[in-house]
């Protein structure tokens, strides 16, 4: 009886990983370098984004401040986004309400801010 030979691919594969290692290490060195490129020129004025703190105070009588700013409470978004709408959306945003105004007025405000696109809010609470 005549024993059939047994393919060990083993050696392979060494071969094929080695030469991956090669090639891995010789592309990533390789710099693509291109001369004499004309790039087109940016605009001149650049508009900053400002990042800053925004403190939003609602008082007891429904009167809302913005850094001190007095805004009317129907016209709040509108001002606002007027306001600060070019402010970068991760500025913090602190919101000191009195505890006595009602739910509805609170949410009213802070959904709008939501809304504009802020995301870094705090809600400011009294330490007894």
């Amino acid at each position: 009886m005549i024993k059939k030979p047994d393919l060990n691919i083993t050696p392979f594969v060494d071969i094929m990983l080695v030469l991956l290692a090669i090639l891995m290490v010789s592309v990533t060195a390789t710099t693509y370098e291109e001369k004499n490129v004309n790039l087109p020129n940016g605009s001149k004025s650049t508009k900053a984004i400002q990042k800053a703190t925004i403190n939003i105070v609602i008082k007891k009588n429904g009167e809302v401040l913005v850094n001190n700013k007095k805004y009317e409470l129907k016209n709040f978004l509108e001002n606002f986004n007027l306001e600060y709408g070019n402010y970068d959306k991760n500025s913090l945003v602190y919101i000191a309400a009195d505890k006595d105004i009602k739910y509805d007025l609170f949410m009213k405000i802070y959904s709008g801010v939501v809304r504009l696109g802020f995301t870094q809010i705090g809600l400011l609470t009294k330490w007894d």
